[in-house]
């Protein structure tokens, strides 16, 4: 269980610092140039991996594979307009509406059955999203905030497919993000196009660094969830808000508004509750199944 904890704090830690860079990146770059080069690094990598570790790809669920791809490039790309115009730490935290969308995805989609006492929860992740979002000023309620909103709903529709593929047994960790990652580049280099600027030895370095984190805190998520309980660890993910925090105070003189402060609570604290219920509700479907 100990280990399992770090492996999340690690990757919690890891994918705040890729916000950063990306958010100090985005004051220099194109955000289809960062895209490119994040999707770009982190796929060498994945495919270094696959080769040295003798992965074998599947030929099964391909349009699946392809969907979560597109769907979790397009995330990727929204969540670096949403950091290049909004403080990070609202990002941030509007990234955790994800969980909210999971579950209602998963409903539509998946068919899976609303835990009971779920509405509560929901209705109080949508306030949290409205205090940070700001929906009844036009000026705050911006470009911006609209890429953090579908960033969040584009991430939950990719984990609905991931868990499909998961459920399916068939696809090993490193496909599943590889289909992620060549999309994502792809992408990137779409809306690149022609606006490419040429970085120099320190921003090259910086690349580098980000393809490598995105590939390790990636990495050490999926094997906290392999080693630990998938509910303290999707409870310990949530200090990546704090890490975020700390980054836009330290380095973009960024300070939280009350209301996102407010917000935040809501919305980790919504989101949490949620996944306990959602943990109790399948542990209670298995004991039932089990008794039968």
């Amino acid at each position: 269980m100990g280990k399992g904890i770090v492996m999340s704090i690690m990757s919690a830690l890891g994918f705040s610092m890729v916000n950063a860079i990306v958010k100090y990146l985005s004051l220099s770059f194109h955000t289809g140039e960062i895209a490119f080069f994040r999707g770009l690094f982190s796929a060498i990598l994945i495919i270094a991996l696959i080769r040295i570790q003798h992965v074998r790809l599947s030929h099964k669920d391909i349009p699946t594979l392809v969907a979560r791809g597109v769907l979790g490039g397009c995330g990727m790309i929204c969540l670096f307009f949403a950091l290049a115009g909004m403080p990070i730490g609202d990002v941030s935290i509007l990234s955790q509406l994800s969980a909210f969308f999971v579950i209602v995805f998963a409903a539509i989609f998946l068919h899976d059955i609303l835990p009971k006492g779920a509405i509560p929860p929901l209705s109080i992740i949508v306030i949290g999203a409205c205090l940070i979002l700001h929906p009844w000023n036009y000026t705050s309620f911006n470009g911006s905030a609209m890429f953090a909103l579908a960033q969040a709903v584009f991430s939950a529709a990719a984990y609905t497919t991931i868990s499909k593929l998961a459920n399916s047994g068939e696809h090993h960790q490193y496909e599943i993000v590889l289909y992620f990652l060549v999309c994502a580049t792809i992408a990137g280099a779409v809306i690149m196009g022609t606006d490419f600027i040429m970085p120099d030895v320190f921003q090259w370095g910086l690349f580098i660094v980000m393809g490598i984190l995105t590939l390790l805190a990636q990495i050490w998520m999926t094997n906290a969830y392999t080693v630990a309980d998938p509910i303290i660890v999707s409870f310990v993910q949530y200090i990546g808000v704090f890490f975020n925090v700390v980054w836009g105070y330290l380095f973009f003189d960024e300070s939280m508004a009350l209301l996102s402060i407010a917000g935040g609570i809501c919305i980790i604290g919504g989101s949490m509750y949620l996944s306990k219920l959602k943990h109790d509700f399948l542990a209670n479907m298995r004991e039932v199944k089990v008794r039968q």
